[in-house]
């Protein structure tokens, strides 16, 4: 079974269509921060209740991609 990290990684580079390089930029945006979020939200069989908690972890996660 995949560990939570290699899921993200993977979400990461392919569904949002990211790679390493992020040009200039070095934050997520907000359109990334949320398709993330929702991306735990998924993992966790859609479980309601733990919004605030996926925001800040996609936040952290991608925070270290742009790194």
């Amino acid at each position: 079974m995949k560990e939570v990290t290699e899921i993200v990684s993977e979400d990461i580079t392919s569904e949002l269509g990211m790679v390493k390089y992020t040009g200039d930029r070095t934050l997520p945006t907000r359109d990334e921060v949320a398709q993330l979020a929702f991306r735990f939200y998924e993992l966790r069989g859609r479980q309601d209740g733990h919004d605030t908690e996926d925001w800040l972890r996609a936040e952290q996660e991608l925070a270290r991609h742009y790194a």
